[in-house]
């Protein structure tokens, strides 16, 4: 599994390194890795209806969709919508931290890379308690702020603090590409985001891990390591019965 896991991961490396310029093979890969794993831990997904949190341009919902999921797109502006083609069809313009959804209407609710683009992170942890059925599974990934990639654009200044490193290298750079700090990225860190999780009531922590290197979970247990080396966090909950 090791072995397996760490060819998994090179692959994934290659694929990320061309994100920028040529999005659809990495996203398309972790698009069928996250659909097939649901099945595996919940079964078929087929006749399901699951949410689909920051659904971007549909990557994701499309994989759903392909399973037979009745998927419910959210996204927070047209323009992600439509960055890869025509915009998905049936999706919803709304903000995730106040969904235009009513209460427990999903079986599932899917948010990735999502929470360090929202304003409000607990809101959107709110928001997925809310529109869970009792029972529902939720998916729930984001880039932590101190990973390799936390900063995005101003990668590496986010290590210098979310005060002082935007600051610097706006200093140095100028405003990033895409999302400012502040206004499209906000510091989502791994150790808060789980306690406020199991302060929740409604929410039940299945199992967190590392989305690229699930083979070493163990990461996930041990506070300062994981804000750094988890790269990108994942928490499978369940919504209290």
């Amino acid at each position: 599994m090791l072995v397996g896991g760490l060819t998994r991961t090179r692959e994934l490396f290659r694929l990320w390194r061309n994100e920028k310029e040529d999005p659809e093979p990495f996203y398309s890969m972790l698009a069928r890795e996250a659909t097939a794993d649901l099945e595996r831990r919940y079964g078929a997904l087929d006749g399901r209806t699951v949410g689909d949190l920051g659904c971007g341009p549909g990557y994701y919902a499309r994989e759903l969709r392909a399973r037979g999921a009745t998927v419910v797109p959210v996204e927070g502006a047209m323009e992600e919508l439509a960055a890869a083609g025509a915009p998905l069809s049936g999706a919803v313009i709304g903000d995730a931290g106040q969904l235009p959804l009513p209460a427990a209407c999903v079986d599932g609710v899917f948010c990735s890379n999502l929470l360090e683009h929202a304003r409000d992170s607990q809101a959107v942890i709110r928001e997925m308690e809310r529109i869970l059925r009792p029972g529902g599974w939720g998916y729930l990934s984001w880039t932590n702020w101190y990973s390799p990639w936390g900063g995005h654009d101003m990668t590496p200044y986010q290590f210098l603090g979310p005060r002082l490193g935007p600051k610097l290298y706006e200093r140095r750079h100028g405003p990033p590409r895409k999302n400012r700090y502040g206004e499209g990225l906000f510091a989502v860190h791994v150790g808060p985001t789980l306690r406020y999780m199991r302060s929740r009531a409604g929410l039940r922590i299945e199992r967190v891990e590392p989305r690229y290197w699930p083979w070493a979970r163990f990461i996930s247990h041990v506070p300062g390591v994981r804000e750094v080396l988890s790269w990108n966090c994942v928490v499978r909950f369940r919504r209290a019965e």
